[in-house]
């Protein structure tokens, strides 16, 4: 009898061991609840709008959105319950426009080709130009076939961005330089051809993080405002794999929304880069997406750019993280809202 209690013993001490590992370790992405439903198209007085591969930029302090229709070559804005309130760009003074950013003061910076060279500009919120911003203190050597094609603003700071030289340029409201990345060399390791390595998708986080994404290598990046790459992502097609990862933005909590244009899906991730969950799936339905190359954030909702003119399609998420016994759950993501949203007063009175 002496003999047999040892290992029954230590059987009970094991089973034990386990449980109190279960109870200590920390709740996993996969605990957590990604709510996400379909809401609406962007639309106007017509109907649902068809568009094809937008570019998306949300401007959190009037809860609008501005989407660039590039077929178009004009810039459509949308107030948060999907319904357009005006549209500028098609007209020759401006240019073509490739990319807007948003500024505090409610002016717009508008990224353009003219007569076949890249110009910014400083409009009012009509979309009338001011004048041209001219970049200053660039270092030379960076300089050197800088070409942006794409920008963000956040923080008081100008974001633009060379996706196929994988370089971004950051100055103050008026062109001052204050920091210039040459990423290439720095995301490129174990790459077989660096110079096929373009971005895919670029966005800013609200707290300055430079969020790109590389679809030849399956990845995406995140650069801190002292200049600190991470990375991730994996190659496949179950979910939170990478297949033809596009269009990268972030929320105020720091999650990540990536779109995937071969999988149809915009995944979630959280700040650690835990995969959360995804939605959308390719599809004709309301709620499926087609080609989906962008996505941007706001006020609990999710916008979507597509291509086979499927438009933009907006949806509403919540993250609900897991609770303690006894405490309520809470999301991660405001709730949407509600249809009426009203732009700041001194910039709208059409």
């Amino acid at each position: 009898m002496q003999r047999s209690r040892l290992p029954r013993t230590l059987r009970l001490l094991g089973s034990a061991l386990a449980t109190l590992i279960a109870i200590a370790a920390p709740a996993s992405a996969a605990a957590r609840e990604l709510r996400a439903s379909y809401l609406f198209n962007l639309s106007d007085v017509n109907g649902a709008l068809s568009m094809s591969w937008a570019g998306l930029t949300y401007d959190a302090a009037a809860g609008e959105l501005y989407v660039t229709d590039r077929g178009a070559g004009e810039v459509r804005v949308f107030r948060q319950s999907g319904i357009e309130v005006q549209s500028f760009g098609d007209n020759e003074e401006l240019g073509t426009v490739l990319d807007v950013a948003v500024r505090e003061d409610g002016q717009l910076l508008v990224l353009a080709l003219k007569e076949g060279r890249g110009v910014l500009v400083r409009c009012n919120y009509r979309g009338e130009p001011l004048g041209p911003v001219a970049l200053q203190g660039v270092p030379e050597a960076f300089a050197k076939g800088f070409a942006p094609d794409a920008i963000r603003y956040a923080g008081g700071k100008l974001y633009l961005a060379d996706r196929s030289a994988v370089k971004v340029l950051v100055t103050d409201g008026d062109g001052v330089t204050q920091a210039a990345h040459d990423l290439r060399a720095r995301v490129t390791k174990g790459a077989k051809n660096r110079d096929d390595v373009r971005m895919s998708g670029f966005g800013v986080s609200p707290s300055g993080d430079l969020l790109f994404t590389v679809g030849p290598m399956f990845r995406a990046f995140v650069v801190s405002p002292a200049g600190e790459v991470r990375g991730f992502g994996d190659r496949g097609s179950t979910p939170g794999k990478f297949n033809v990862v596009s269009g990268i933005t972030a929320d105020e909590r720091g999650y990540l929304y990536l779109t995937d244009m071969l999988r149809a899906v915009v995944m979630v991730f959280d700040p650690s880069f835990e995969f959360v969950g995804e939605f959308g799936y390719r599809g004709y339905a309301p709620e499926n997406l087609i080609a989906p190359i962008d996505v941007s954030v706001g006020k609990g909702q999710v916008f979507v750019a597509q291509g086979a003119m499927r438009g933009v399609s907006v949806f509403r998420v919540e993250i609900v993280e897991p609770v303690a016994a006894g405490e309520e759950a809470s999301g991660a993501t405001e709730q949407a809202a509600p249809a009426d949203v009203r732009s700041r007063g001194s910039r709208r009175t059409m």
